[in-house]
């Protein structure tokens, strides 16, 4: 792996307007590295799937903010969307209950919704979701350019 890095991170406001921006943002980045087609999409999609679930269940209305973060070397990208909870719901018990979901590669049960997290996991090399500092979580998607998908636990 190269010892050459990139890092860039946005501080955007809890709003669904920021959806397209924050696509071309990791696409952009993406496309300098040297990710394929078909890898920069999924970026897109995953980081997209992840920044939709912070707006929607870490976040306090449109104030609130969220962080993404990118980190990458001529190898990999991990971005890492960061969201500062809201302030009712336990956290640590809804990431169990999705990770436990996600990991057996199945959907939410009878609802049409809530599959962004699945989505996610299927397009990336590795995704791990933790608490954080703000009450929120963090979300970490890593893809390398080549297929390294690793077992995730």
């Amino acid at each position: 792996m190269s010892d050459i890095s990139y890092h860039a991170e946005l501080r955007l406001s809890s709003n669904p307007i920021y959806l397209r921006p924050v696509r071309t943002f990791v696409k952009d980045l993406a496309e300098n590295i040297g990710f394929s087609h078909d890898k920069i999409y999924d970026i897109e999609i995953a980081v997209d799937e992840m920044f939709s679930n912070a707006i929607e269940h870490g976040s306090v209305g449109t104030g609130s903010c969220i962080v993404i973060r990118c980190l990458s070397t001529d190898d990999m990208m991990r971005v890492i969307v960061s969201d500062a909870g809201q302030k009712n719901v336990p956290n640590l018990a809804w990431i169990d209950a999705w990770l436990d979901t996600v990991k057996r590669g199945e959907k939410c049960p009878d609802t049409e919704r809530g599959h962004g997290l699945l989505v996610a996991h299927s397009l990336t090399d590795e995704m791990n979701i933790e608490s954080n500092s703000m009450g929120g979580v963090d979300v970490h998607l890593v893809v390398y350019k080549e297929k390294q998908r690793i077992a995730q636990e």
